[in-house]
């Protein structure tokens, strides 16, 4: 296996299969793109045995363009034959398995190792059209994506993650985006990118089941995502309820939901106090850092409250209807009315 042969290596017929199809077998999805080309957005399990690097990929890129088809080739196989031992290391972990594996467009790269991975004795097959086709195939499940909604709003605090979560069935977006969609809302968290959002997203919608759906009310943007158009369309049409809870619940909630657990965590979130000096003025903000400081996270949280967060929250929300309001003192109670809210929807509906 140490020599390459192109002619075997890309002559012989690809056995390819697609991504649907590879989910529904339990196969286990090899990406060959690059490590950037990853991070960028991926196929949901899949695991990442990069064919080239991203130097090496923009060198073959380049030759293509201005050399050509066939040296291009010949640079990627010259690449590639210094590194199949390598790289068939790599793939050991899943010998046993059986192999879906894809690259940009189900073009040379995955070919050549789905053909490389049977020499040596794997269970493997293309995945068709690689990610483009799977990027595409989401984004077109999005762009048809306008459910009937119930959207829960409530101050910050109040608990509408909370109750999110003891309802069913519900859109997480916060989850979703891997942000809370506050200030503070990516501190113990890696927000997700716009691709792989999307593809959560979308991987989740068929699993719903009947309409309508709960949400929790969101601005168009989380954390660095933005949520599609077709679904903040049907956000903005939606049954619109509101919880409220008491202030002490309230901040609460909040001190259990953003720990702070280490230093790092403490300079963070004084950054984002600092953060505030034009909204609340420079003496608040230092007030709130020497609360922080010395643990009197009770009092801090107040102040962001009702100075910050209260007002923003009342000044957007100030021209919105609702078909419900509840108290969320109690999140079980609160998830057993909303159920019951939906089940009447559904009978009036039908």
């Amino acid at each position: 296996m140490e020599n390459i042969d192109p002619s075997a290596i890309l002559a012989k017929p690809s056995r390819t299969l697609d991504f649907v199809e590879a989910v529904a077998a339990g196969h286990q999805i090899i990406d060959v793109r690059s490590a950037a080309e990853f991070l960028a957005g991926s196929l949901p399990g899949a695991a990442n045995i990069p064919l080239f690097d991203e130097d090496e990929r923009s060198v073959i890129g380049t030759i293509y363009r201005h050399g050509g088809h066939e040296q291009a080739v010949d640079r990627g196989f010259a690449y590639a034959e210094r590194k199949i031992s390598g790289l068939l290391a790599s793939f050991s972990l899943y010998r046993g398995k059986t192999l879906a594996v894809c690259c940009a467009r189900g073009g040379m790269r995955s070919l050549s190792v789905v053909n490389l991975l049977v020499q040596a004795g794997f269970a493997a097959f293309q995945l068709e059209g690689g990610y483009k086709k799977y990027r595409h195939d989401v984004l077109f499940r999005l762009e048809n994506f306008q459910p009937r909604l119930i959207v829960i709003h409530g101050l910050t605090g109040s608990g509408k993650t909370r109750l999110l979560q003891l309802l069913n069935p519900a859109i997480d977006l916060e989850e979703l985006a891997r942000h809370r969609s506050s200030l503070f809302g990516g501190l113990d968290r890696e927000p997700s990118n716009q691709c792989t959002f999307e593809s959560n997203l979308a991987q989740m919608i068929p699993r719903l089941g009947e309409e309508p759906y709960f949400i929790e009310g969101e601005s168009r943007k989380i954390g660095r995502v933005f949520i599609p158009r077709p679904l903040a369309m049907a956000m903005k049409e939606a049954v619109l309820v509101n919880i409220h809870c008491s202030l002490e619940t309230r901040i609460k909630r909040i001190i259990e939901d953003y720990p702070v657990t280490d230093d790092r965590m403490l300079v963070n979130i004084e950054n984002i106090l600092k953060s505030l000096k034009q909204n609340m003025g420079l003496s608040r903000v230092e007030k709130m850092c020497r609360l922080l400081r010395n643990g009197e996270l009770t009092e801090l949280v107040r102040i962001l409250l009702l100075d910050y967060y209260d007002k923003r929250y009342e000044k957007s929300m100030r021209e919105y209807q609702y078909a419900l309001e509840i108290s969320a003192e109690n999140l079980s109670e609160a998830a057993a009315a909303l159920t019951e809210f939906r089940r009447v929807l559904l009978e009036q509906r039908n």
